[in-house]
């Protein structure tokens, strides 16, 4: 599977010359055209993971891809087939599990909207904006983890790290950062890496990785 870095929380996942795509969005840099678009999922509707002209320029590219969100991003994404906890997908050859229903908490007591997590050929996890964890039955082999957010201290991504014990993970939730703070955050989510055994693997917008599932 080859996994490629978009800005922010947008994620290409590949196999087999299809793709999954997570949280499209574009800041400063330009959405890269995307062909052999398996699925668009949307984890929860946030301005900052739901964009839709950068979801209907996918899908322009890519006329037979599905939609995927959340059930109250459905108010956003009227045509979106809507997702829920424990919902078990095929689509593209890639094997989709659904886990979590709510964004985590910005004020104490009051949760901002639906979310969901995804695990991804029961190797790579990606929970939205949560700090959710699916069930597994074998280690957690890639694992996204939020940087930065007004729900999210570096502090509390290291206990995330630390609570799954992943053997990679791999920052995302970080265009509200700096270039400095991106450096400073990811030292610290290093140092978490380090007492659990994984891997911290921070990749560039655009940067790609290569990763195989044990048997």
């Amino acid at each position: 599977m080859k996994i490629t870095k978009l800005e922010h929380s947008g994620v290409v996942l590949e196999k087999d010359g299809r793709r999954l795509v997570f949280d499209p969005v574009e800041f400063e840099e330009t959405l890269p055209n995307l062909e052999e678009v398996a699925a668009i999922i949307i984890t929860h509707k946030h301005g900052d993971h739901l964009q839709k002209a950068q979801i209907e320029k996918i899908l322009a590219q890519n006329p037979t891809a599905k939609l995927f969100a959340v059930g109250d991003a459905g108010d956003e994404l009227p045509k979106a087939e809507l997702l829920a906890d424990d919902e078990v997908l095929e689509i593209g050859g890639f094997s989709l599990r659904m886990f979590g229903h709510d964004h985590a908490e910005i004020v104490d007591g009051e949760v901002p909207c639906q979310n969901i997590g995804v695990v991804v050929d029961e190797m790579l996890v990606n929970p939205g904006d949560s700090f959710d964890l699916p069930e597994m039955d074998r280690q957690i082999e890639v694992f996204l983890v939020p940087s930065a957010a007004p729900w999210c201290k570096v502090s509390e991504g290291m206990e995330y790290i630390k609570l799954a014990k992943p053997k990679m993970v791999i920052p995302v939730h970080n265009a509200v950062l700096s270039e400095l703070g991106n450096s400073f955050n990811n030292n610290w989510l290093k140092r978490a890496c380090d007492e659990v055994g994984a891997e911290l693997k921070a990749l560039a917008v655009g940067e790609s990785l290569e990763i195989e599932q044990e048997p």
